[in-house]
């Protein structure tokens, strides 16, 4: 199902638990299903169940930049690496790990990168094995690559990679493209959840986050309907 029809079909689910004047906004339901989604997909992977490609998405062709190491843009320290141009949409996180399932080179049949921390990276790569190896690390919401430019020219000659994972934020992919040009993600098409679990994310809805509901605008016009902005005239 899409973002857009599971908040048609929670309305109608919440239709009986609301008075006749109460209002609300698609945009309260997508947040809903969002936070739910992220809280119920960190509780079950914590328990060591394999990552169902279905919840994982793809951010395509994320392109790279050139840019000082410095940790202050000012003050250049005359080290260049490589970083993503986009913030990455933040990631769900376990007890040991952040669910970004793949950073790699834009060919498939290429070893991925290492994907690790940043306290990890900057004294990784040093060996004799591993010298020729990529490290990327997340800071301040950018991916960031970390080698060896004498040892791994091609890497330094990268100018974009793929990068997959869980996001905790699913629309907020949908500002990334394909090598087609085309967006990652639309509210329209297949939202990254499966059916199963959904059924407990709407039940989850109605008790916890509809007991605050009567914080919410009432129906200044008292034509008793619940309106949902943007849903009840087809709009998505």
């Amino acid at each position: 199902m899409t973002l857009n029809e599971l908040a048609y079909d929670l309305l109608e689910r919440v239709r009986a638990e609301l008075s006749d004047d109460e209002y609300i906004d698609k945009r309260q339901l997508k947040f809903w299903i969002h936070n739910q989604r992220a809280l119920w997909l960190r509780n079950e992977l914590n328990r060591n169940r394999t990552i169902d490609s279905n919840i994982i998405q793809d951010l395509g062709c994320v392109e790279l930049e050139v840019v000082d190491a410095s940790a202050c843009s000012d003050i250049p320290v005359g080290c260049s690496v490589l970083r993503t141009i986009k913030d990455i949409p933040n990631a769900i996180e376990l007890h040991n790990k952040t669910l970004i399932t793949r950073i790699g080179p834009l060919d498939q049949s290429i070893p991925d990168f290492t994907f690790t921390s940043h306290e990890r990276a900057i004294f990784s790569g040093n060996g004799r094995y591993n010298v020729k190896h990529v490290y990327a690390y997340l800071l301040n919401n950018k991916m960031y690559l970390k080698f060896d430019e004498e040892c791994n020219l091609e890497a330094k000659m990268l100018e974009h990679v793929n990068i997959r994972g869980v996001f905790e934020d699913p629309t907020e992919v949908a500002t990334f493209t394909d090598s087609d040009g085309q967006a990652c993600y639309s509210d329209d098409e297949e939202y990254p959840l499966n059916r199963w679990m959904y059924n407990y994310i709407k039940d989850a809805i109605v008790k916890a986050d509809l007991s605050n509901m009567i914080m919410l605008p009432t129906d200044s016009t008292n034509n008793a309907n619940i309106e949902l902005s943007g849903l009840q005239d087809g709009k998505g």
